[in-house]
């Protein structure tokens, strides 16, 4: 059983004639919980200390706020630690989140910058998201795990995690974060499909677009040589005449893509901590372009050194909160085509931690 601490969020007034209680504050509760937690006993003196968050796309207003890294960046270096805020690039070329040029851009347009978080930001698996360390892993889907090479060279990395639902995984917590945040774009693509792309020779119209845009020039002939292939989705991309074939999976293969994932991470680096934000808990990820209303009110903050149980108390947290919103099928829990339960219960089976565990309040 593992230990997962917890702070409410709700400021309670124990003196109305008194304005002044900076003790209220969520921020204030946030360190107490790091300090009591000790989720930071994990840095010592001098580590390079990634904070792992995610800075949203253009339009998201319900990213998890700069305050609440900015507080976790303040801790490390209390610690000891020397922090640096990390993402990594999304899938494809074109797109802001594809970058990390464009990802730093989106990240100083929604607030996130190395004045607001006091530490330098750095996109861990490098320019155009290939930057990675290789790893094996035995799954029933994925052979082996390309890590971001900023997580797997750093001495300790703490998630801030925003928790909320998610289209295809059901859920976006710790896992996630490390699953899909931490590896580089290779990865992600076979998180999200499950073969290289095809190009239709009756659709394509040899524009040339998607053999001018592939970073490995592994399109010759108007085919896809595989080999050479390093899954950007570039070529998706730019093809204006739906020649490229691509075959995206769905539902709970997914999540155990997710899972075997962060296996990998943690093969690399295990010195991880992991702190669930649940607040603003919106029906969808930050990636998408738009926030929509949160489902529940404010629940509060987790605090783990177990990404199974954090994430496992912050979904029994969420079904025992009242749904304010009917965005979501199944019973008002979660996207009808994901499953909740094989994730975690697959997370289990890989042994990246314990589906028991005990909340400890330190409020």
């Amino acid at each position: 059983m593992s230990d997962v601490f917890y702070v409410n969020p709700r400021a309670e007034v124990s003196d109305p004639s008194k304005w002044y209680q900076p003790e209220l504050s969520l921020i204030r509760k946030l360190e107490r919980l790091i300090d009591e937690s000790g989720i930071l006993d994990i840095i010592s003196k001098g580590d390079i200390v990634a904070v792992k968050t995610h800075f949203g796309d253009r339009g998201t207003t319900r990213t998890l706020r700069s305050v609440f890294v900015r507080t976790v960046v303040n801790k490390v270096r209390e610690a000891g630690g020397r922090p640096f805020v990390t993402e990594t690039t999304g899938l494809g070329l074109t797109r802001l989140r594809s970058t990390a040029y464009g990802r730093l851009t989106v990240a100083e347009e929604n607030g996130y910058t190395q004045q607001t978080l006091n530490a330098p930001i750095i996109i861990a698996d490098g320019l155009l998201g290939f930057d990675f360390v290789e790893v094996p892993v035995k799954g029933r889907h994925l052979s082996s795990v390309k890590v971001a090479k900023g997580i797997a060279e750093c001495d300790a990395v703490i998630c801030c995690t925003h928790f909320k639902l998610h289209m295809q995984a059901g859920v976006g917590g710790s896992l996630k974060n490390v699953g899909v945040g931490c590896v580089a774009k290779p990865s992600k693509f076979d998180i999200h499909l499950s073969r290289y792309p095809e190009i239709d020779r009756e659709k394509c119209t040899e524009c040339d677009r998607c053999v001018t845009i592939c970073p490995s020039n592994a399109i010759e002939n108007y085919r896809v040589i595989t080999e050479k292939c390093v899954k950007c989705l570039g070529c998706s991309e730019v093809c204006k005449d739906g020649a490229v074939k691509t075959s995206w999976v769905f539902g709970r293969e997914v999540s155990e893509r997710v899972v075997e994932c962060a296996r990998g991470v943690l093969d690399v680096n295990d010195n991880f901590a992991y702190l669930n934000f649940l607040v603003d808990v919106t029906p969808h990820c930050d990636c998408h372009p738009y926030s929509d209303i949160p489902l529940v009110p404010d629940l509060g903050i987790l605090a783990s050194r177990d990404i199974l149980s954090i994430d496992k108390a912050s979904i029994d947290m969420y079904l025992a909160a009242q749904i304010c919103g009917d965005a979501l099928i199944k019973d008002g829990r979660f996207w009808e085509w994901t499953d909740i339960e094989a994730m975690l219960n697959y997370a289990a089976e890989l042994e990246l931690g314990s589906l028991d565990y005990e909340i400890k309040d330190v409020s």
